[in-house]
């Protein structure tokens, strides 16, 4: 039989298996008689798609228990496969798979049979059947080396290749095997056995789950690839039943196992091979990526874009969703790949590579989203301050627990993928090390933020007056504290530096205090520099309030009329070209701008009084006195001679 087994026709395998069994025939009863038989199954087990070897079944020899039968395995549906010994192992591989071909070919031609899209049940339940046979062939193979994400897709690819050999090469008898009694007794190697002329070894597990059990060993695993192209141009073994053409079946229709009726209306030139997939998978896989771009650039629009005008909350929530629905498009991706477009190879491994990662990712992305929405929720309380300290270290310890936890989902995800956690995690440690020496002025700043969070020395809206600068605290960050200068710009400084300066908290005073002088002439008498002190008494006093007058507005002056606080007016000093009158009070409440209306109020008042008493405001003046000024006369003398200086004393010295 060539090796193209793809060129082959249904109708030309008939074809030879007649004229086989007309040979056959003509050698001896008994031989007529086996043909006869095996044409039967050939007419029920032969379909559209698919090519099927039919001849003497398998023995499994002596060996009790190695296959379960169909009704066995639906009462017993965990029993594992007997992998006691090479031999139960070799038996329970070789039986397991000529049984789930031959169900599935029966489930395939009575789902082409049925009317209707949807195959009947008794279809259905033989391809479960025929997959759960599949899957205990499958068990046979030591697959510890490949990774989870790939684990099922690629033992129904290697169980499939290495039955594929196996129909090819030549097997010793089951005699030759050596079983579990051959090993106790010490008649064959305990620990493996490799099929002749072949490097196929079946060895003894040594560690893990499955220790003590006989598997196809992992370096038979991944050289099943390589041993298939060597022997797939070799006929298939007449001696023994073969799963002629099982391979090619399930690599080249749609659906998991059975393939739906839709795919025999597949042109034949969509059904050549290029590149390890038909044709049709290659057109049907840029379409399903194409969904997927779409999906996720209409999403990105709806979801993010739109979410920049949104309160934080539904900023993160809408994130959340966001990186769900591209999440949930990728499983629908891997969906459509393993049970439609049965995707498998080189190209399988492709997406799992650079798809899983960017699901592990987005998985993570969420983690991190919803962390940091229960800080937001928490922060929409209105007993929280958005923008205060309080607000920032609930960001910051539901972002630093939501980091560590999205990080353990990803390194999760990447040892599923087959990355090794080892170098992985000695990357992350030197990396840590060395981003920690970087980082060491962001650490700083971040162990001041807490410092500043005990202390409590500011908060967000209080005004501040700090390195010379005045201004309102507009946030409180876990590295630097915001500042709004009065006079505008935003004044940004590291918290390590907002810890150890010096701060005038202007926004926690009780009042606002005011110092001034009035300066009044020389010449002004005694009497009204009193009298002037006494007005300003009047004006910052509160008069008695009338207990029946409705409506009465509160006077100006209760404002810095505090019991502890009381205005103090005194004349204070005599300056150098004025009469300096000092006034102090203290303002309640501490309101800027309700202080500066107040001031303009006393100065009109004290203006208005004082031009009404005829006091007069001092300036900065020079005096000069003239000659002839009969005011301020002045004398004008000369001195003559010496008698008009003072003698200096005499001092007497002893001799």
């Amino acid at each position: 039989m060539a090796a193209g087994m793809s060129s082959q026709t249904p109708g030309s395998c008939t074809e030879k298996r007649n004229k086989r069994a007309v040979a056959m025939n003509m050698e001896t009863r008994g031989m007529q008689f086996k043909m006869i038989l095996s044409m039967g199954v050939l007419l029920i087990l032969a379909g559209p798609v698919a090519h099927r070897t039919v001849g003497a079944p398998f023995k499994p020899a002596s060996t009790p228990g190695v296959l379960l039968t169909d009704e066995d395995l639906t009462q017993h549906p965990l029993k594992p496969p007997d992998t006691s010994s090479p031999r139960a192992t070799l038996t329970s591989f070789m039986s397991n798979m000529n049984r789930s071909y031959h169900l599935l070919m029966e489930a395939h031609e009575e789902n082409m049979a049925a009317p209707g899209w949807i195959p009947p049940q008794s279809a259905r339940e033989r391809a479960r059947l025929a997959q759960v046979k599949l899957e205990r062939a499958a068990a046979c193979l030591n697959l510890s080396k490949i990774p989870l994400s790939l684990r099922q897709k690629a033992s129904y690819e290697n169980a499939l290749r290495l039955k594929e050999i196996m129909d090819r090469v030549e097997l010793p008898p089951l005699e030759d095997v050596p079983d579990a009694a051959a090993i106790e007794m010490e008649q064959a190697p305990a620990y493996h056995w490799r099929l002749p002329n072949t490097t196929i070894v079946i060895a003894r597990v040594e560690e893990g789950p499955r220790q003590g059990e006989y598997l196809f060993t992992p370096e038979t695993v991944d050289n099943l690839k390589r041993f298939y192209k060597l022997t797939k141009h070799l006929p298939y073994r007449e001696e023994v039943t073969v799963s002629e053409g099982f391979f090619d079946f399930y690599i080249g229709t749609p659906g998991k196992l059975l393939p739906p009726k839709w795919a025999d209306w597949l042109p034949n030139w969509s059904r050549q091979r290029l590149l390890a997939m038909t044709v049709w998978q290659w057109i049907g896989l840029p379409l399903l990526f194409l969904f997927f771009y779409m999906l996720t650039i209409r999403a990105y629009r709806w979801l993010v874009t739109r979410a920049s005008l949104r309160s934080p909350l539904s900023r993160v929530r809408r994130q959340i969703l966001f990186y769900v629905l591209v999440a949930a498009a990728l499983l629908i991706i891997r969906f459509f790949t393993d049970h439609y477009l049965n995707i498998s190879g080189t190209v399988l491994v492709a997406m799992i590579i650079v798809l899983g990662p960017i699901w592990w990712l987005l998985v993570s992305a969420t983690v991190l989203s919803i962390s940091r929405s229960i800080a937001e929720s928490i922060i929409s309380s209105p007993k929280i301050d958005p923008d205060g300290l309080q607000a920032s270290y609930l960001r910051a310890v539901f972002s630093v627990t939501g980091f560590f936890l999205a990080s353990a989902v990803f390194v999760y995800g990447l040892s599923r993928l087959g990355v090794s956690l080892l170098p992985l995690l000695t990357g992350v440690g030197i990396g840590g090390l060395a981003i920690a020496l970087a980082a060491r002025p962001t650490i700083e700043n971040v162990i001041a933020s807490f410092m500043i969070f005990a202390d409590a020395p500011y908060r967000v809206g209080e005004r501040l007056k700090v390195l010379e600068q005045t201004g309102d605290v507009e946030s409180i960050g876990l590295r630097s504290t915001r500042i709004r200068l009065l006079t505008g710009p935003l004044m940004v400084i590291p918290n390590e530096k907002m810890a150890s300066i010096e701060i005038e908290n202007i926004g926690r005073r009780p009042y606002i205090r005011r110092t001034f002088d009035i300066a009044i002439t020389y010449d002004t008498p005694p009497d009204r520099i009193r009298r002037a002190v006494q007005i300003v008494q009047e004006i910052l006093t509160v008069p008695d309030k009338e207990a029946d007058a409705p409506g009465q507005q509160p006077h100006p002056a209760e404002a810095v009329n505090q019991p502890d606080f009381p205005p103090r007016i005194y004349f204070s000093e005599f300056n150098s070209d004025s009469l300096n009158i000092e006034i102090n009070y203290w303002f309640h409440p501490p309101e800027l701008w309700a202080s500066k209306e107040f001031a303009d109020w006393i100065n009109t008042q004290i203006k208005e009084r004082f031009n009404a008493e005829g006091i007069d405001f001092a300036f900065p003046t020079q005096t000069l006195h003239l000659a002839g000024d009969n005011k301020r006369p002045l004398t004008i003398g000369t001195v003559v001679g010496h008698a008009a200086w003072p003698q200096a004393p005499t001092i007497e010295r002893p001799e």
